[in-house]
């Protein structure tokens, strides 16, 4: 079994909680903010092990479309397409060296 904590919020942070809860869909801000409470837990722990796997959240406008798009093309979810989209963009425009830009050369007026 688990040990109970008692968290206290003012009205203000628990309108909130309620509505991000619901946004996110879960029932409870209860369950919602446990959910939270967890993640950066374990983000802050999996930081330490592995830099190299992060979980981002972006807030995008046009969600509807971009849902859309991905099951058209049969992604399957959109996180799956974000990352397969950031992969395409990195290998077309790949992130020069020092080197490759000339770094250190002076330029002539």
């Amino acid at each position: 079994m688990g040990v109970k904590m008692t968290l206290t919020f003012d009205d203000e942070t628990m309108e909130t909680l309620r509505r991000k809860a619901r946004e996110e869909g879960f029932v409870r801000p209860s369950v919602f903010t446990r959910y939270l409470l967890l993640q950066g837990l374990k983000k802050n722990m999996q930081a330490e092990i592995d830099d190299d796997r992060q979980v981002i959240r972006v807030e995008v406008d046009n969600y509807r479309e971009i849902k859309a798009f991905v099951c058209n093309k049969k992604f399957g979810t959109v996180d799956v397409f974000a990352n397969f989209a950031m992969a395409q963009y990195m290998s077309k425009y790949p992130r020069k060296t020092a080197a490759e830009r000339g770094a250190g050369e002076t330029t002539k007026d």
